[in-house]
């Protein structure tokens, strides 16, 4: 049997034994999202505890927000140059540190300016560590488990993800603001250092091994690597190296059509939900909805209960129906979604089309992280996550933007039924990749050799 470094090295997961080494990924992962959870509730609830200006407040929601749009680029180079267990650790450990200044500065009762100062720098703190865990492990899930279980593996990670975020940390996290913020500060951080423990169990090293470059691959990037070329320039070759190594996922990205189209239609669909987001409020309960802030967040929960389900659903649905016909599926449910608050105000519609859309989005998550890891090569699949990543939640904030300003002069019902019409759009992209052998999901695990000239 393959200790855990050669199964890395060779790209090939021992079966035995490897259930087990996943469990305790699993666990790890667990934990961090349950710490996640609490962190979600905990930043915009002490918010408005120290500060009653809602500038402020929205503030420390984009502090934790921004990073995710600026740093995956980064964070993708970071994870695919470093031994990603020992990655995951140490950033669980930064955000158990985070966490910790904070409670710090709740007990010694600093000032409340001071502690929102120190709010901001937390949240972005936790968002940088939250954005290397996560595209840690989504690299890290291939070299723990069988290729031909990787839907699996993604549905339990993904599934998790969903109910702790969102059905037990959030929660959780506001009783404990409300029984005092430094009980939801320790919370979380005790989460985070627990997360870091269960990686201790994950023996084995875990850095990616340069593997043989593939027909399209990055030829300029191997001499980048070796220092071809950059003896003469000095500082300005240097800077140009990292250059070329930070926006290398986006290039590799763009040369594989299957993995840019679906990219692409990400951003567009991330755009869509997230002005379907921004003005699902105005909607519901100050429009003709009319429903409470509890109802508003019960309505919520049922996007949750979707995305739980279509995670649990995909493995299957995977091997039966194929990967294809998923993705239309998930493109179809986010249409229904987005167009039923434009189409009805009854709460009942609006409420299962909310469903269909998790649903769908469920598959959509499992599938296609499956089929990168499945298409990418495993030195490089840090910086394609970070590079999809960076794309993906650039689209939020500018369709949130364009939501907040077409609402100003419309009313809610026209976002919801522009954002519909632009996710069905990206049907046309989906159509004339849906022939691509690619997206076929291998009945068993590729050969360590597959694919080498």
């Amino acid at each position: 049997m393959l200790t855990p470094a050669e199964q890395h090295r060779s790209g090939r997961p021992g079966h035995r034994g490897g259930g087990r080494v996943f469990a305790r990924l699993w666990a790890a992962t667990a934990s961090a999202n349950l710490g996640d959870g609490l962190v979600l509730a905990l930043i915009p609830l002490l918010a408005v505890q120290l500060t009653a200006s809602s500038g402020l407040v929205a503030g420390a929601k984009l502090a934790h927000t921004l990073p995710w749009a600026v740093a995956p680029l980064a964070v993708g180079l970071l994870v695919d140059s470093m031994d990603r267990r020992q990655l995951i650790m140490v950033f669980d450990l930064f955000r158990a540190a985070a966490l910790a200044a904070l409670l710090a500065a709740l007990l010694l009762d600093a000032t409340a300016l001071f502690v929102l100062c120190a709010l901001y720098l937390v949240a972005c703190c936790l968002a940088v560590g939250e954005a290397v865990a996560d595209i840690a492990t989504t690299a890290l899930v291939p070299s723990v488990v069988p290729r031909h279980r990787l839907e699996w593996a993604n549905s339990w990670i993904r599934g998790t993800e969903s109910v702790l975020n969102e059905f037990v940390g959030l929660p959780l996290g506001g009783l404990l603001v409300a029984l005092g913020p430094a009980w939801a500060v320790g919370g979380a951080g005790g989460l985070y250092a627990v997360a870091a423990c269960a990686m201790l169990t994950l023996h084995g090293k875990y850095r990616p091994v340069a593997q043989d470059a593939s027909p399209d691959g990055d030829a300029a990037e191997h001499g980048v690597r070796s220092g071809e070329g950059t003896g003469q320039h000095g500082d300005d070759g240097l800077d140009g190296r990292r250059r070329h190594l930070l926006t290398a996922g986006l290039r590799i990205l763009w040369r594989n059509r299957p993995l840019r189209t679906l990219t692409l239609m990400s951003t567009v669909m991330a755009g869509c939900w997230s002005a379907w987001l921004a003005v699902l409020v105005v909607y519901t309960v100050q429009g003709p909805v009319g429903l409470s802030p509890a109802g508003y967040g019960l309505l919520l929960t049922t996007l949750g209960a979707g995305a739980v389900t279509g995670a649990a659903l995909a493995p299957r649905l995977a091997r039966t129906v194929g990967v294809r016909w998923i993705l239309v599926t998930d493109v179809v449910a986010g249409v229904v979604m987005l167009g039923a608050p434009a189409a009805s105000a009854d709460v009942a519609v609006i409420a299962f089309a909310t469903f269909l859309g998790g649903v769908g989005s469920g598959l959509w998550n499992v599938v296609v992280i499956s089929l990168r890891q499945r298409l990418t090569p495993q030195d490089r699949l840090g910086r394609i996550s970070g590079a999809i990543r960076c794309l993906g939640w650039g689209g939020m904030p500018l369709g949130a933007a364009l939501a907040a300003g077409l609402a100003e002069l419309t009313g809610p019902r026209p976002v919801f039924a522009l954002a519909a019409v632009l996710t069905a759009l990206t049907l046309i992209p989906l159509l004339r990749i849906l022939n691509t052998p690619a997206l076929d999901a291998p009945a068993q695990e590729a050969s360590p050799v597959a694919g080498k000239r």
